[in-house]
C-alpha cells in the first residue's frame, strides 16, 4: 500500500502467519524493538499502532502500546512490548491483519526504532 510507505519504503511490519498456527492458544507475545543510541539524554516515546482499515475519518491505525523511556548516551537498546491480545486478534480474524506501525520518536522528533538499516548501518 502506496500510502504506507515513505521514501518508497514501508512505514509498517507487517506479520503473516501460518494457518497451523491459527488454533494455537497464545500464552506469550513479545514484540522486540531495536532503538538507536543517542548523543544526549533524551526521552523517548515510544508507540506501537494496528493497522486498520481506513476510517472516514482518515484515522489508518489504533494504539496498541505506548510507552515513555529516558535514554542516556551509549550503545542503541532493545525494548521488548506485549501484543498478546494482538496476536489472539489476528489469529481469531485474519483478515484485520494488516500490519503494525512503529514509532520511537525523541524530544526533537527523530524516529529512532529501526526497522530498516539506515545507509551505513548493520540490519538487525
Amino acid at each position: 500500500d502506496l500510502l504506507m510507505q515513505v521514501e518508497g519504503k514501508p512505514k509498517c511490519c507487517f506479520f503473516k502467519f501460518s494457518s497451523k498456527i491459527q488454533y494455537n492458544k497464545v500464552v506469550k507475545a513479545q514484540l522486540w524493538i531495536y532503538l538507536r543510541p543517542v548523543k544526549t539524554p533524551t526521552t523517548v516515546f515510544v508507540q506501537i499502532l494496528r493497522l486498520i482499515k481506513p476510517m472516514k475519518d482518515g484515522t489508518r491505525n489504533t494504539g496498541i502500546r505506548s510507552l515513555k523511556l529516558d535514554m542516556n548516551p551509549g550503545a542503541g537498546i532493545w525494548q521488548s512490548i506485549d501484543v498478546k491480545t494482538v496476536l489472539q486478534n489476528w489469529l481469531k480474524q485474519p483478515e484485520s491483519n494488516l500490519g503494525i506501525e512503529i514509532k520511537a520518536l525523541d524530544e526533537n522528533g527523530h524516529d529512532l526504532a529501526v526497522t530498516f538499516p539506515r545507509p551505513g548501518e548493520d540490519g538487525l
